[in-house]
């Protein structure tokens, strides 16, 4: 009888434990895998720069990247953040000027690297329009 009860205490222990959320924040890939990946799987590899303390910044991450990210929109490429407080010379190397947010996409084409940015708060569309042109100096894949 004892092990009947207990049986039942751990079955009711078991249904009613709360799972961890699934919808938690993705961490964004590390730069240096990022930088990998986009090479071997020759995809575009896309770069959010920002700051913490940047509305803009904080803006673009959930009104543009977001969506475009359950939308499935970057299925095709590789993405990435890099944080300018926190990777200051990684960040120098990658962006353009000084100004937040910004997106750049970097594609490995027949003729070398390409690097096409956008600075400031950008909207789907630009993105969509900046990731489009990278595909367009890729190589066709086969």
């Amino acid at each position: 009888m004892l092990h009947f009860a207990a049986l039942i205490l751990f079955a009711f222990v078991e249904v009613t434990t709360p799972t961890p959320s699934v919808q938690s924040k993705e961490e964004p890939i590390p730069y240096e895998i990022a930088y990998r990946k986009a090479q071997e799987e020759k995809k575009p590899l896309v770069v959010l720069v920002g700051a913490d303390w940047c509305a803009a910044c904080k803006t673009m991450k959930s009104d543009t990247i977001a969506p475009m990210k359950a939308n499935g929109q970057f299925k095709e490429v590789v993405f990435t953040q890099v944080d300018k407080e926190a990777q200051p010379e990684l960040a120098s190397q990658v962006m353009q000027g000084n100004t937040l947010p910004q997106i750049v996409v970097f594609c490995e084409s027949e003729k070398g690297w390409k690097k096409f940015s956008l600075a400031g708060l950008q909207s789907e569309r630009r993105v969509k329009e900046l990731i489009g042109k990278a595909w367009e100096v890729l190589p066709k894949r086969r």
